[in-house]
């Protein structure tokens, strides 16, 4: 289904829609993702042994970077928020973690890095203001103060997240910075702190920027005890969260002399489409978002009274989808050809929401799997219950089908140990149901 075929079918649901789900079941994020940005995500998956999930949403967080001043509101008229995502990719070690985030920004970035280092003009030479930086590798408070002074919209990658989670409980330094990453994502905005030890703070606007965050996990690394304390923590709050999968090394490791050409004037064009616009979520885009909003706030409030410590991310996924609806609407004029239109559509908004369903029942669930794991390996039931839990009356091949490499007669015996533990139910057609 493109663009116009989803847009049409969208328009055909009016006002009878009334739960979210409708929109984003069984979908992947090769459905999801607009199709140019497809594009780009399946040639760096036949250079890259990183699992696709993880390129797709690594390009995602890239393009906070190129979207040069521009914001998202609820409303036309209406002062937006700056374009600033976060992604966090938990993996063992060996899956492409940090070379994903390194290839993106080859590809994405490096011709927008030459552009700042050649922009001498005489204003800036006169007062030596520093050229802007696009990349920032585990930067220090005053070197990220410093960047967005200078007018940047950085990539900041972080290697080993956790390990520096963890470090920060006893260093005020990486405190400081950790803080500092977190005003910015909720509020668009830092107050810099050499001036407000002075007693005269200046507040930055924050123009733009994308996280990238890896951490290994295991027992030598972020450990099953590790999660849960940054799940408790609210720490993973504000990224989208990937769990890394293995995927066969490939042959070719850069992209064809074509390719290459074709992401960067994708590139360059999304950032001409995006740059110092306001976009606001237009009428059709408002009525997914409120029908959004009550999915949340139903979900929040069963997570409240359970006193379930991921209820915040529920709460941060309406911020975070409104910023990815306006970058796949940058996306869509870039198809249609219609460079002045700032509002969103529902067909974006219809794919936001997807992709945040989509990691949340496949990458997130696994991290909580991992958490609550007793050596960092899930138990078989632990894996077939969550299965269930996704999806109500499925049979076992269904969740065969769903573990990859799991054996028929082994998740028989675990359905049944979860029969008898009273966690399952299982009725005379064998459809297997939550108890």
């Amino acid at each position: 289904m493109d663009w116009n075929e989803e847009a049409a079918a969208t328009a055909s649901l009016g006002n009878s829609l009334c739960r979210t789900e409708e929109l984003y079941h069984n979908r992947d994020l090769h459905q999801i993702l607009p199709p140019n940005l497809l594009k780009v995500a399946k040639a760096f998956n036949e250079i890259s042994h990183a699992h696709f999930d993880s390129i797709a949403v690594s390009i995602l967080c890239i393009l906070p970077c190129l979207c040069g001043g521009a914001t998202v509101s609820q409303e036309k008229g209406m002062q937006g928020r700056a374009i600033i995502l976060y992604m966090l990719l938990l993996a063992p070690s060996g899956v492409g973690k940090t070379s994903v985030a390194m290839m993106a920004r080859k590809y994405f970035l490096n011709w927008l890095d030459n552009e700042f280092k050649h922009q001498e003009s005489a204003v800036a030479q006169k007062q030596k203001i520093k050229n802007p930086d696009v990349f920032l590798d585990g930067a220090s408070a005053e070197g990220l103060e410093a960047s967005f002074q200078s007018g940047s919209a950085p990539h900041l990658v972080m290697d080993e997240f956790g390990k520096f989670a963890t470090a920060s409980k006893n260093d005020v330094v990486k405190l400081t910075f950790l803080r500092m990453i977190m005003q910015i994502y909720d509020s668009g905005t830092l107050v810099t702190r050499k001036l407000k030890d002075s007693n005269r703070s200046e507040l930055l606007m924050i123009k733009g920027m994308g996280l990238f965050a890896a951490s290994t996990i295991g027992r030598s690394n972020l450990t099953p005890q590790d999660m849960r304390n940054m799940i408790a923590d609210g720490l993973l709050n504000r990224f989208l969260v990937i769990f890394g999968q293995y995927k066969r090394i490939p042959l070719r490791q850069e992209l064809t002399a074509a390719q290459v050409k074709e992401v960067e004037i994708f590139s360059r064009e999304f950032h001409d489409y995006a740059r110092e616009k306001q976009f606001y979520l237009g009428t059709d885009a408002l009525n997914i978002y409120e029908r959004f909003h009550e999915t949340v706030n139903e979900k929040y409030y069963q997570k409240y009274k359970a006193e379930d410590d991921t209820a915040g991310m529920d709460v941060r996924s309406l911020t975070v989808v409104q910023r990815v609806a306006m970058l796949f609407q940058v996306c869509k004029n870039m198809e249609d050809g219609q460079a002045e239109n700032r509002e969103v559509e529902a067909i974006s908004m219809i794919r936001a929401v997807q992709l945040l369903e989509y990691l949340d029942q496949n990458h997130f669930d696994q991290i909580l799997l991992y958490a609550n794991s007793k050596d960092g390996r899930p138990t078989l039931e632990d894996r077939v219950l969550r299965e269930i839990q996704k999806k109500d009356r499925q049979k076992v091949r269904d969740i065969v089908r769903n573990l990859n490499g799991v054996k028929t007669m082994d998740v028989h015996a675990a359905v049944h140990m979860l029969v008898r533990a009273g966690l399952a139910i299982q009725d005379q057609s064998g459809f297997i149901s939550k108890a």
